[in-house]
């Protein structure tokens, strides 16, 4: 069991540079500049990218109630040097089995219970809530002394740009993150019916965006075709 609390991780990758990655098709772009990548250099990563790739993430995020930790151990348990950053928020996995079982650097954190309340739609039916834990998004808005916060968040990609944050990385760089599933992904296979919520999204990058205004951090957007074109400066060669 390693069992290590996220406010913990708080600046213990100060200074370097972070590769956000979603499972967007333009992920492709970058698979080989990633493989490449130096010691100052880290990947934060999410749900599939095991399968649609062949990167190993240096932190593996999770934010669901389908894809449950106890249904990805066995994944989970070819990558052991990777921190398993796992929403227990919203999983329906014990939080005790998660961390008798996970032999991973295991992180559960809660992206929903702000204020220390508990809510009244939690997917199992806030079990895993702990009194006095800062959510993700606390955690970043105290780091920043910043006035906002993002919400619960409909997509993980809020999530691994606020750990990079967090983390303490002054560079980093979006990839991946199309918002966009008609356009497939990485892998060229995998497809989705589902809607993107964007007029909730788009606000809450906004929001982490205004939240380390005045900081000399630098966000960028790798993806021509990335919702998020309007709202973090687009680089394709770096």
């Amino acid at each position: 069991m390693n069992h290590i609390p996220l406010i913990d991780l708080v600046d213990t990758q100060k200074g370097k540079t972070a590769f956000v990655c979603g499972t967007g098709p333009s992920l492709k772009n970058y698979i080989d500049r990633l493989k490449n990548r130096n010691e100052n250099e880290i990947i934060i990563s999410c749900n599939d990218i095991d399968i649609m790739t062949d990167l190993v993430p240096d932190y593996w995020v999770f934010a669901n109630s389908v894809q449950t930790i106890q249904s990805m151990k066995p994944r989970l348990d070819k990558f052991p040097r990777s921190f398993v950053i796992h929403a227990d928020s919203v999983d329906t996995t014990p939080r005790s089995w998660s961390e008798e079982n996970i032999v991973n650097p295991y992180v559960p954190y809660d992206q929903r219970h702000f204020d220390g309340q508990k809510c009244t739609n939690c997917p199992n039916a806030c079990n895993n809530f702990l009194e006095n834990r800062l959510t993700i998004q606390e955690i970043l808005q105290n780091k920043f002394k910043s006035t906002k916060k993002y919400s619960t968040g409909c997509t993980v990609a809020l999530h691994m740009l606020s750990l990079s944050l967090i983390l303490g990385c002054d560079k980093i760089y979006i990839m991946g993150v199309d918002l966009n599933y008609k356009l497939g992904y990485v892998d060229g296979i995998t497809t989705n019916s589902d809607i993107i919520n964007l007029s909730t999204i788009k606000p809450d990058f906004l929001t982490i965006k205004d939240t380390i205004d005045g900081y000399d951090i630098k966000i960028f957007n790798t993806s021509e075709v990335s919702e998020l074109t309007d709202i973090f400066e687009t680089v394709l060669n770096f």
